[in-house]
């Protein structure tokens, strides 16, 4: 398999180890759409998306980095007080193929307890960084009681190309129910398009929900 995952791929291999360890689409019984963001926690831009998301009732769910959750407690302190689900991003945002057994375990063991220690959540919930993964590494993951999770939708935010392309991205690809969607929430414009986008799609009849872990 490449390192470029299609999405038939994904629904095979979210068949072959059930949703509660690959994770790419929302289960039929969750007919919500799921936001997810990865990188943080940011310090600056973090608590404006954490504003946002209160403001609009929605519950999201953060695929963090160990060593930048390590700096800033006190915002895995309020994801989870806010009600939002965490999970892993790797300790220091290494892409996972080619690792080494030690050093997939401490990559994702040093993430697992530092959400843990800060938050009160022990997630079993991971995504690689870049989404890059092989069989070898899916398994490994898998094998350690993880759930893998990908995306069907993202917007290419990473960008930072202007909040003009981010909303045209978004408006001729809208997320639908049962969408994973992938985020980052070290971008600005990323929390302005939130700030204008979830009310129209709340509007649309789109309700969001957190993971399941």
């Amino acid at each position: 398999m490449t390192l470029s995952i299609s999405q038939a791929a994904k629904a095979v291999l979210q068949q072959l180890y059930s949703p509660g360890r690959f994770l790419w689409r929302l289960p039929a019984a969750q007919p919500t759409v799921a936001l997810t963001f990865d990188d943080g926690p940011d310090p600056v831009h973090t608590p404006a998306l954490l504003d946002v998301l209160a403001a609009f009732g929605v519950k999201a769910t953060f695929f963090l980095v160990g060593e930048k959750a390590e700096k800033h407690p006190e915002l895995l302190r309020r994801m989870a007080q806010d009600g939002h689900q965490i999970g892993g991003h790797t300790w220091a945002h290494r892409e996972i193929v080619g690792m080494s057994h030690a050093e997939l375990d401490l990559e994702l063991t040093r993430c697992r307890d530092i959400i843990a220690k800060a938050s009160g959540i022990d997630s079993r919930l991971f995504r690689p960084p870049r989404g890059r993964v092989d069989l070898a590494s899916i398994r490994r993951v898998c094998g350690q009681g993880y759930c893998l999770v990908h995306w069907t939708k993202t917007y290419s935010d990473y960008k930072k190309d202007g909040i003009e392309n981010l909303l045209r991205r978004f408006r001729g690809n809208r997320p639908v129910a049962r969408d994973i969607v992938l985020l980052h929430d070290h971008n600005e414009d990323t929390i302005a398009a939130m700030r204008t986008l979830i009310p129209e799609w709340q509007a649309a009849g789109i309700t969001f929900s957190a993971l399941p872990d």
